[in-house]
């Protein structure tokens, strides 16, 4: 009779534990030592905030307005406006909280949004769209040759963004840890050729 209860009292705990994940609806994946390494370091340099909790959320998926204001601070235009035009994209409105990252990613040349002048700031993106934000960023846009998106992924490896032996698959959605590393590598790569920052 005990063992019976001990059996119940752990398909209750593993169902509510299911239930709990899936209403959720987040996906968290499994974080590795070098992601929690890129996390610190960029949060240590002001790049990678966080939450008011004082967590990273290294293994939740991250979204395009986070990508484009990670990617305006390492080019140290966070609090700057840049005086050239912009782009009014029609599901970004002036009193969103990432309208000015937004902006100042699209005047960078960083991110360019999509061709029905939406950006989809809450969407996830994916593992391809972030190699182009970063081969865009080292200043590689014109070198490029192939198709979207293995002309950009040839380029990140290339440039040591990203391993020579990755096989991640183009459209997998990208986690914070998982950018983090991306943008850490992408920081060393441009140590190298520190004009790529000017």
């Amino acid at each position: 009779m005990r063992l019976f209860k001990a059996k119940i009292i752990k398909l209750v705990l593993v169902f509510t534990l299911i239930v709990t994940i899936g209403l959720s609806g987040t996906m968290v994946s499994a974080i590795t030592d070098d992601e929690y390494f890129a996390g610190d370091q960029l949060k240590q340099l002001g790049i990678l905030k966080g939450y008011p909790d004082g967590t990273l959320r290294l293994g939740n998926p991250i979204n395009r307005t986070e990508v484009a204001t990670i990617m305006v601070r390492i080019r140290g235009h966070e609090k700057d406006y840049i005086d050239i035009e912009g782009k009014e994209f029609i599901d970004v409105n002036l009193g969103f909280w990432g309208y000015e990252y937004i902006q100042n990613a699209y005047k960078l040349n960083i991110i360019q949004g999509y061709p029905d002048s939406s950006f989809k700031p809450e969407n996830n993106i994916s593992y391809a769209e972030v190699i182009a934000i970063m081969v865009n960023t080292l200043g590689f846009k014109e070198s490029l040759e192939g198709d979207w998106p293995y002309n950009y992924i040839n380029k990140g490896k290339e440039l040591g963004v990203i391993a020579e032996d990755s096989i991640i698959s183009p459209d997998k959605i990208i986690t914070r840890g998982e950018m983090a590393l991306i943008v850490w590598d992408t920081l060393l790569v441009k140590l190298d050729d520190t004009s790529v920052l000017q």
